[in-house]
């Protein structure tokens, strides 16, 4: 039996987000970069966002010059470098003055490092990446976890990175998502690690380690997905053919699945960095301005 999900298209979420004007504080880190201002100043005219830029100014003004944006209509942070920038956005973090943040033209890296320091970062548990995917073929929208941080991780991290996603589906409207511990088969192989791991966490969620969602697994991505592949094979789950929730095992898979759905699938999308104490947008600086934009929808309904 198909659960509920409230949404169906992410134009129907960031539809509903744009009704809602959240106008949530979001900080740019690098912002002179015209591709990303594309997505910034449509959802600061959207409502969605109150923008503070960081970067060089001189060159964020001319960035705003390209758009016909007036500069008094956001707040710009004048620092001389990337590493600064990310400085400054911590900073403004700290001081309450922001509730999301955008990366800008600067690469993950950089903006990770100082993001993840124990003593001067703003991590407040496991942070992972969260995609929510729009597919023709599907009849909800799916979310896939984690696609860029962790590379191997263990039962224990994967536990966290479950309830990352968990949180982010509650969030917009999803109660008991169901989650697909996902592998290439379905029944436990010693020899296959993390069919032992799937097992793991379903039973952590059967004792109420995990909550607030069904976890299934191992699965394979068809039964997760197909109805008519659970019926033929006989795989009896609420969460076969009607997964919430995708969890790969480990950052190769993630990786190349987000990727390939997302170009071969026809697919929108919008993702999301959680663990930290405000959600971080980050996009691939070669993805599309809507994803950006739809991105910030997603974070500012986290807030």
């Amino acid at each position: 039996m198909k659960g509920k999900n409230m949404y169906k298209s992410i134009d129907e979420f960031t539809s509903e987000t744009v009704r809602m004007k959240p106008g949530v504080r979001a900080g740019v880190v690098a912002a002179a970069d015209p591709h990303i201002m594309e997505a910034v100043v449509a959802a600061k005219k959207d409502g969605i966002i109150r923008p503070t830029l960081i970067g060089d100014a001189e060159d964020i003004r001319t960035v705003l010059k390209q758009y016909d944006e007036p500069e008094q209509d956001y707040v710009i942070v004048d620092v001389p470098d990337n590493e600064a920038a990310v400085s400054a956005a911590i900073e403004e973090v700290k001081a309450g003055k922001l509730d999301i943040l955008v990366k800008g033209l600067i690469d993950t890296a950089t903006l990770m490092k100082q993001m993840v320091r124990r003593e001067t970062g703003i991590r407040k548990g496991l942070v992972s990446v969260c995609g929510v995917f729009e597919f023709p073929k599907y009849h909800k929208l799916l979310a896939l976890t984690d696609m860029g941080i962790n590379m191997y991780p263990d039962v224990d991290q994967k536990a966290k990175i479950i309830e990352n996603a968990v949180i982010l589906m509650n969030k917009i409207g999803i109660a008991e998502p169901k989650v697909a511990v996902l592998s290439s088969v379905e029944k436990v192989n010693p020899k296959q690690p993390d069919t032992l791991d799937a097992a793991a966490l379903k039973e952590m969620n059967e004792k109420g380690e995990i909550r607030n969602c069904v976890v299934e697994g191992p699965i394979s991505l068809d039964l997760a997905l197909i109805p008519e592949a659970a019926e033929i094979k006989k795989y009896d789950s609420p969460v076969a053919g009607d997964a919430d929730i995708l969890l790969f095992p480990d950052i190769v898979t993630g990786n190349i699945a987000g990727k390939g759905m997302g170009y071969f699938g026809d697919a929108q999308s919008m993702d999301v960095v959680l663990g930290l104490e405000v959600p971080v947008v980050f996009g691939s600086r070669g993805g599309p301005a809507r994803g950006k934009y739809n991105s910030m929808c997603l974070a500012a309904r986290l807030v």
